[in-house]
């Protein structure tokens, strides 16, 4: 019988962390997965030297407060899904490397976009970018609930579409995702084309342009129509940055789904500087995919 993958999340006592355990808890319930809980802490010598602790260790000792930690998160998914199957792993040292331990036998991972920040950082914003860019399965970022106005992808999974690198698993992870949540799936390729100083020379080559990223566009996503129903998937060609258009596009969204280009780093997920736009501004949660190697 083959094992069943946990849906790992990271938690660390903050509001931020609480939304990514209640988004993967969900999820795990959905999936019809186990649910791992991950806290990594610094020792008390660590703390020390950077001169104060962190609210969640303020009044009692560090590894007693991290086991509270553990403890909490266990109860609140049990709130969530009460039959889930829960293990947990508390672990010394930074987050980041944490959780990419733990992504190695996972069949996604789940964090939090904001927590201890800073040099002190668990699960802070960079943490997430670091996590995102490298980890060995899909990572999703929950992002903190906002008031906002829903755009035309309300409620509908959105997936980045880049043209210039390979896609399958970001677009099978976005079909997946829409089809277990019922709703529709909006394709979003952020494009232009390098204009000259001829006008009509600009308005044929933006055309033939369009044209070619169209018939590209829809040849990616023509093997995808069986999983949904073909009213299901909008695709949009949209003129400007990819990062623009993806955030707008976010706005009541279920789940912008993004794709990493295989290794971490700078440039890794979408050409680093879109992913992390993304992640920082998005209007829902983000899913990072990381696509084999060409």
């Amino acid at each position: 019988m083959r094992r069943r993958r946990p849906v790992v999340v990271g938690v660390d006592g903050t509001e931020s962390a609480h939304d990514a355990l209640d988004w993967a808890a969900a999820e795990a319930a959905a999936r019809r997965l186990p649910l791992r809980v991950v806290h990594a802490y610094a020792t008390a010598v660590s703390w020390a030297v950077l001169g104060e602790l962190p609210r969640p260790y303020e009044n009692i000792g560090v590894p007693d407060a991290a086991r509270l930690v553990i403890e909490q998160a266990v109860q609140r998914a049990r709130y969530v899904a009460a039959e889930l199957e829960i293990s947990t792993r508390l672990l010394t040292g930074a987050g980041a490397p944490a959780l990419l331990a733990q992504s190695a036998d996972a069949e996604l991972l789940v964090l939090g976009s904001r927590g201890l920040g800073g040099v002190r950082g668990l699960f802070g914003g960079s943490v997430s970018f670091r996590v995102a860019a490298r980890a060995a399965c899909p990572v999703v970022v929950v992002r903190p609930m906002q008031p906002t106005t829903p755009g035309r992808s309300a409620a509908r999974v959105v997936v980045g579409v880049n043209g210039s690198q390979r896609c399958e698993r970001t677009i099978e992870f976005a079909v997946r995702a829409a089809a277990q949540r019922g709703v529709g799936v909006t394709a979003v390729h952020a494009w232009s084309v390098r204009g000259t100083a001829d006008v009509a020379a600009v308005t044929d080559d933006w055309s033939l342009a369009e044209a070619a990223e169209w018939r590209t566009f829809q040849r990616v996503f023509d093997p995808w129509r069986s999983r949904l129903a073909t009213a299901q998937i909008e695709l949009r060609l949209v003129p400007g940055r990819a990062q623009d258009v993806l955030v707008a596009e976010s706005a009541g969204a279920a789940l912008v789904v993004v794709g990493s280009r295989g290794r971490g780093g700078v440039r890794a997920a979408l050409g680093g500087s879109v992913s992390q736009a993304v992640l920082q501004h998005a209007g829902c949660p983000v899913a990072v995919v990381r696509e084999q190697p060409a």
